[in-house]
């Protein structure tokens, strides 16, 4: 991809984040957080720790983002469990790194696969109803 190609891209990509609903962005989210996993995974095997290392450092603040956008008030057990759920990931994630371990990466991948999997089922009735 050339310099001006992948300029044009993060534009389109900065564009569609700003005019996506709430529900759409944490889909975003969620999508690109299991990318930045699988691309590390990769990366740990062609030993490009530099480029796990920027991978897994995005999939941590993309937790941190998910994270912090739960409604306690509203989503009370469930935003609990989940909260937890991505402390742990995070944790995880962060020795994944530091020990180089694609185990830990599938890991957190099969935790989040299923809530991805559940937001991603949200009825389009009920996508509107969610906010921050």
């Amino acid at each position: 991809m050339t310099h001006a190609s992948l300029k044009k891209y993060q534009q389109v990509n900065k564009t569609t984040a700003q005019e996506a609903s709430p529900y759409k962005l944490v889909a975003m989210l969620f999508q690109k957080l299991l990318d930045n996993i699988a691309i590390a995974k990769g990366a740990i095997v062609q030993q490009d720790y530099a480029k796990k290392g920027e991978e897994l450092s995005n999939a941590i603040s993309i937790i941190g983002v998910l994270e912090a956008s739960l409604d306690f008030e509203q989503g009370g057990e469930i935003s609990l469990n989940l909260a937890s759920l991505y402390q742990y990931c995070s944790e995880q994630l962060l020795e994944a790194s530091n020990n180089n371990d694609i185990e830990k990466l599938n890991e957190v991948a099969q935790i989040l696969i299923p809530i991805k999997s559940g937001w991603d089922n949200i009825p389009v009735e009920n996508q509107e109803q969610v906010s921050f």
